[in-house]
């Protein structure tokens, strides 16, 4: 991949992400409250390493509350009572930082 086309992938997806977070900012209060505390978990438990999972899981969340409101259920109708467990659930087959370690870490002793 050439400088060039790091840069406007990196463009791309800043744009992708302003304008995912836009769409997020336009749910009702409590959904939008729910989403960037699902968002701040998601973050601080590793986090998903790559971006076309990282959006695709955040679209995920926002289409399902964008639903849920529309539909007049309650965020934890969606998520169950253990929004953590939901969120986790979510992310179960993306690749988190610390899997990008760990292999780091076993590739690199011989």
């Amino acid at each position: 991949m050439s400088l060039f086309e790091k840069i406007i992938g990196s463009l791309n997806d800043k744009r992708e992400w302003k304008a995912m977070e836009a769409r997020a900012e336009t749910l009702p209060s409590d959904y939008h409250n729910a989403y960037k505390a699902m968002q701040k978990y998601l973050w601080n438990t590793g986090g998903m390493v790559d971006w076309q999972e990282t959006k695709l899981v955040f679209t995920h969340i926002i289409d399902l509350l964008e639903e849920a409101a529309a539909n007049g259920k309650r965020v934890k109708e969606v998520t169950g009572n253990d929004t953590a467990a939901f969120c986790d659930e979510l992310v179960m087959d993306t690749k988190s930082w610390r899997d990008k370690e760990r292999q780091k870490l076993n590739d690199s002793i011989k």
